[in-house]
């Protein structure tokens, strides 16, 4: 009998009932730009975020309709039909009663419009979520009940519900804020950029955005199951499952689960290294796997005992960024030309090894809005030379490099290429465009980089051709922090420059149009502009390519980003 009372401790002391303590070891590529969810911006930092921080509601990975996590339910929506948000709307919140922070505190409403404001703070580093949400005007939380709040907003955003609720982890306002400065302006007077902000609002955002609320374990805290216990840069960041976790206590929300004891993620940029730690039983997950790589393995014993392969599309897409600021990129003829020069079809095939579709505006494929009649840029590199020519650029002193007069300068045609250190992919389109282009007279350089630096240089606009991704969630496409005026800012998603005043008044529009089919033509509109200024190189939407460890139970992969979710992982 003695015995069977100490299993029954041992089961119900347990994180996750009857579930044995074991940990999942995942691979990154390159350490995150830091674990403070309102400014990272890479992908990497979100996944590790989802463990560590809560949002209000999160998106089906099967039918990508928005349910609520941190969030008793989905939002009371309405029109007010007084008052000066008549004609608006109106989302009413409740977060879950069961909700609490690491001290015992709950998670109310305060915090949430704490985390509102953080991001309306103009000297936040965090451009491209405060254009996201610029319909926010106000948040007021229920008196009598501070976890009820409402979100009111002067128009009407058919984004409304995935922006507030989807968009933000929620922080807790006695971490980020325990002098509870933001308390003393309103969020009229933050967005108000007539006002000058005290030299308390000024020395918050300072500090808000130094590296200690990004890397720091006593700073980086949320109501997720997940604690930062180690970051080792260039090593490891290990997150521990909390004993005591307020989403243990509600049993019937899939978003409230949370199994390993731990998650370890092991940076390492070399995939060789990489897999035969996999093959050798010390990685569980590896993602993003070059294509060349992942096929091979599946033909492999040591590899097939061990491993599941999974192939699942993706709401991301891959590109060349081109800055149209620099002056040899400036005529949109020599953006074309480097255009024509990318061979797509060949990187379908040869470098994601046929897992992959072409890509030919910024919406992915996806949705029914995708611009299906625009083909793209075929592989032409008589038309490129052609367009070269006519742009002025020509090779006057017989180096095979060509040149122009630029304010007076001769200049030569010559670029650089950056991409992140340890992905092959990128590194071989490069080597391949670097081929190419050399055979209608542009030189370019290879620079690979670490891929904080990366993002940073990207949202800089110091660069001249880069190799990124944009991930997307599967809420419809929000265009205004990637291509519109507005995010010319240091922070903001806008890399490249683009945009005229008819391209904002399309973006602003499609987030106030609520009817469907008036709202496609807009989106076809729009891309149909974007394409026209070759910003990008629009290149291809990837098949995710994941190993996973043989021995565990998880949900179906998905293309949600990563195309799985760590905290779900199961011990068979």
């Amino acid at each position: 009998m003695q015995y069977v009372i100490i299993l029954l401790v041992a089961l119900f002391c347990s994180p996750v009932l009857g579930q044995k303590e074991f940990t999942i070891n995942v691979h990154e590529i390159s350490d995150p730009d830091g674990l403070n969810p309102l400014t990272s911006k890479a992908a990497n930092a979100e996944n590790i975020e989802d463990n560590i921080f809560c949002r209000l509601l999160e998106f089906n990975r099967e039918t990508f309709q928005l349910e609520p996590a941190l969030a008793l339910k989905r939002p009371l929506i309405e029109t007010p039909k007084t008052g000066k948000y008549k004609g608006g709307m109106a989302l009413t919140y409740e977060i879950h009663p069961a909700a609490t922070w690491d001290n015992g505190m709950p998670v109310t409403g305060n915090d949430y419009l704490f985390t509102i404001k953080v991001v309306k703070h103009r000297n936040v580093e965090s451009a491209g979520r405060r254009l996201s949400l610029e319909f926010i005007d106000d948040v007021v939380v229920d008196a009598a009940n501070p976890k009820k709040f409402t979100i009111y907003s002067k128009k009407v955003f058919f984004t409304a519900e995935s922006l507030s609720g989807n968009l933000l982890h929620i922080l807790p306002e006695y971490i980020y804020d325990p002098s509870q400065t933001m308390r003393s302006i309103s969020i009229a007077d933050l967005m108000d950029a007539k006002k000058e902000y005290s030299d308390a609002l000024k020395e918050f955002a300072d500090d808000f955005n130094s590296a200690k609320y990004a890397s720091e374990i006593a700073f980086v805290k949320g109501c997720g199951p997940y604690q930062l216990a180690e970051w080792d840069a260039g090593g490891s960041i290990t997150l521990e499952r909390k004993k005591d976790w307020w989403g243990d206590k509600v049993a019937d929300n899939l978003y409230l689960k949370a199994y390993p004891t731990k998650i370890v993620y092991h940076i390492m940029p070399g995939m060789g290294w990489v897999l035969s730690k996999m093959r050798d039983g010390e990685l569980d997950i590896v993602r993003n796997v070059p294509p060349q790589r992942f096929y091979d393995a599946q033909k492999k014993e040591e590899y097939t005992k061990l491993v599941d392969f999974h192939e699942p599309s993706q709401f991301a897409y891959h590109y060349l960024a081109l800055n149209a600021q620099s002056p040899k990129l400036s005529d949109k003829r020599v953006r074309e030309a480097i255009a024509c020069a990318v061979n797509r079809e060949r990187i379908v095939q040869e470098f994601f090894g046929g897992a992959a579709m072409k890509v030919n505006t910024p919406i992915s494929p996806h949705r029914t809005y995708y611009d299906i009649k625009e083909k793209g840029t075929d592989f032409d590199l008589k038309k490129a030379q052609s367009l070269l020519t006519k742009a002025g650029w020509k090779d006057t002193d017989g180096d095979d490099v060509l040149d122009k007069r630029i304010d007076g300068k001769l200049v030569k045609l010559r670029l650089k290429y950056n991409y992140n250190k340890g992905n092959l992919v990128r590194k071989a389109i490069g080597e391949m465009l670097k081929e190419d282009l050399a055979q209608i007279g542009i030189k370019m350089d290879l620079y690979p980089i670490d891929f904080a630096t990366l993002l940073a240089n990207a949202n800089a606009r110091n660069y001249e051709v880069i190799a990124l991704a944009w991930v997307n969630t599967p809420g419809s496409d929000d265009l205004k922090n990637v291509w519109h005026t507005s995010a010319d800012t240091k922070n903001g998603g806008n890399r490249v420059g683009f945009g005229t005043p008819k391209t904002d008044r399309i973006i602003d529009e499609i987030s106030v149009t609520l009817d469907e089919n008036k709202r496609k033509e807009l989106y076809l509109e729009i891309q149909q502009l974007i394409v026209a200024e070759h910003p990008y190189v629009f290149l291809v939407v990837p098949n995710q390519l994941i190993m996973i460890k043989k021995g565990f139970t998880y949900p179906d992969l998905g293309p949600v980003r990563p195309g799985y979710v760590t905290r779900l992982f199961q011990k068979k």
